[in-house]
């Protein structure tokens, strides 16, 4: 079977960027908390934080961050390393859905109704990928065999910057960073996107990756400050409010 999985020295890379995002995060949001009289915005922020440290991380590795848009407003970065023709992403778990990866999920864990174009677009990499190759993490099976390929209509501009993507890069990743009720980030994984389903592989379990140099320390006052920051989010979906427009209010704003 092919290999599928990244160098070692890279997934320790992105671990230690994620750790070194959500530390200097945490950090923030400490700050605001005491400065001001209400932050809950920077809740918001993890990602910015943590797509930074990644890429200031994997650089060395000749990994370049290009910084992209999902809808209108919403900013991420997209990690390219053109030799390996690879291309990756990083996602917060709680967000990502494996069984529906275009669609992923809102901030009370419900699969959202809408697609979200960017990821759709992303996954094309995959086309070329004979899944029935790829090595899982023991314990999951590959159902390619048992899905369709349906056809999916796309406008003229996103085919041809498909086209675009799928010769530069040959794999696209998606790393997810699961934080638990302790606030502590307890699992990373690497996935490998299937559009011929819509499903999500897990290619490789970067927690092994995980040191004593990633130890983070959260108080109780600052664990408070998370756990409402949460809680704001279940009420407060970046996507309900249009940071990351679906496919149907795109089109209305054109």
């Amino acid at each position: 079977m092919k290999d599928y999985s990244l160098a070692r020295e890279l997934n320790q890379k992105i671990v230690d960027g994620i750790f070194d995002g959500y530390r200097e995060y945490l950090e923030v949001r400490r700050e605001k908390a005491k400065k001001l009289k209400v932050s809950g915005a920077y809740a918001w922020v993890k990602g910015n934080h943590i797509d930074h440290h990644v890429a200031v991380a994997c650089e060395p590795f000749g990994v370049e961050s290009k910084l992209a848009k999902a809808g209108l407003t919403w900013q991420y970065l997209q990690f390219k390393n053109d030799d390996e023709e690879i291309l990756f992403i990083v996602k917060n778990a709680r967000y990502f859905n494996p069984d529906q990866v275009d669609l992923g999920k809102d901030a009370t864990g419900r699969t959202r109704n809408k697609k979200m174009s960017y990821m759709e677009e992303l996954m094309q990499i995959n086309s070329e990928i004979d899944f029935n190759e790829v090595p899982l993490e023991h314990g999951f099976t590959n159902q390619l065999q048992l899905e369709l390929l349906e056809d999916v209509y796309l406008n003229e501009d996103v085919n041809k910057e498909i086209a675009k993507i799928k010769s530069k890069y040959k794999r696209f990743y998606i790393v997810t960073y699961k934080i638990d009720e302790n606030q502590q980030i307890e699992k990373i994984s690497l996935w490998l996107p299937n559009p011929a389903n819509n499903k999500a592989y897990p290619v490789e379990d970067l927690t092994k990756y995980i040191n004593a140099t990633h130890a983070i320390s959260i108080d109780e006052e600052l664990k408070n400050v998370l756990v409402n920051d949460n809680s704001s989010e279940v009420n407060l979906d970046a996507h309900v409010f249009g940071i990351a427009l679906d496919d149907d209010a795109k089109k209305k704003e054109n």
